[in-house]
Order: structure tokens, then C-alpha cells, then sequence
């Protein structure tokens, strides 16, 4: 037979959030996984000719609450996957629970860090705000509280933690706003 055999590697063909998804993982994985997925990625990258058009970013004040109106369908993306929310704190609570499976000690350095007066995330709906305890917070689906009175920049800073966090690259790995 003309085919050659190598038992170290093996070629499998997964969709592109699997990828980006795995890259993220990267430091659990031997050097030869992460350099193939890469290098499929790059690849991949370069096939993709149709340059998107770019979206000048949204601004906000950051003493507002939010600048869009209700019901706007927002959105980010965590490698290659979008995420979806009907408010700024819904969005982020999503986020958090997007890494939380696929990393959930990203989550835990996020809660190391905090404002002045609020942590990003937090165990206990005590420990989001720090100084104004009356102030609405929300509990996403892996269990962690976060402030539900955020503004599209609180947000935008949030999703820069949580993807430096994750070790991800914001703007790359984490996009907010579409």
C-alpha cells in the first residue's frame, strides 16, 4: 500500500467555534495539538476573503445605565460563537457562563478583580457591590452574581477582564460590539 501511517497524528475536520474553542483551552494541551489547530486556524483565516464591514463601536457615557434601547438584541463573540442578550447585564451574564464551560478558573481570577465600587463577578449577591448594596444585581446560570446596572463601556471593560481572564485576546477571541 502507497499510504503512509503516522501514529502521532491525526487529522479531523471540526466546525470553527470547536476550534476557537479548543485554542482556548491551549494550555492544557501538548504543544503539537495547539500548533495543528493553529495552523488549521490560520489556514482557515486565509481562505476567508470576504472582509467583513466594520462597525463603528457604540459610545456611552459611563454614569448611564445604557444608551440602547430596550429590547435591542445584543451581541458578542467568544471565539467564533456569538452570544446574544436582550440587555447589557444579560449579555455579560452570558459571557460569564460561555467561559465558565469552557473554562471556569478564568471565572474565578475575574473575581479577584473590582472597581472602586463593584466586582465584575462575584460568589455572593453581597459581594458584587461593594458600597451601594441596594443597587440590582443578577445571578447567571453557573452561579455567579453580577451587577445587573451596567453601562455598554462597564460591559465593554468586563469583557476585556474576563477575556484577559481566560487568556483570550480581546478584539480577536472576545469581540463586543458587533
Amino acid at each position: 500500500m502507497g499510504n503512509e501511517c503516522n501514529a502521532e497524528l491525526v487529522s479531523v475536520e471540526l466546525p470553527l467555534p470547536i476550534v476557537h474553542g479548543l485554542l482556548a483551552l491551549a494550555h492544557l494541551m501538548d504543544n503539537r495539538v495547539t500548533a495543528s489547530l493553529r495552523s488549521a486556524l490560520d489556514e482557515h483565516q486565509r481562505e476567508s476573503t470576504a472582509p467583513e464591514p466594520e462597525t463603528p463601536p457604540l459610545v456611552s457615557s459611563a454614569k448611564r445605565a445604557s444608551t440602547l434601547p430596550n429590547n435591542t438584541n445584543l451581541q458578542a463573540e467568544i471565539l467564533g460563537q456569538r452570544v446574544s442578550g436582550v440587555t447589557l447585564p444579560d449579555l455579560f451574564a452570558r459571557c460569564v457562563d460561555l467561559i465558565h464551560k469552557l473554562d471556569p478558573p478564568a471565572i474565578e481570577r475575574l473575581g479577584a478583580k473590582k472597581t472602586h465600587a463593584r466586582r465584575y463577578v462575584a460568589r455572593r449577591r453581597e459581594d458584587v457591590h461593594l458600597k451601594t448594596h441596594h443597587l440590582e444585581t443578577m445571578e447567571t446560570e453557573s452561579g455567579w452574581w453580577i451587577s445587573a446596572n451596567v453601562s455598554e463601556q462597564q460591559v465593554t471593560t468586563a469583557l476585556r477582564l474576563l477575556a484577559s481572564a481566560a487568556n483570550l485576546t480581546f478584539g480577536k477571541d472576545v469581540i463586543f460590539p458587533l
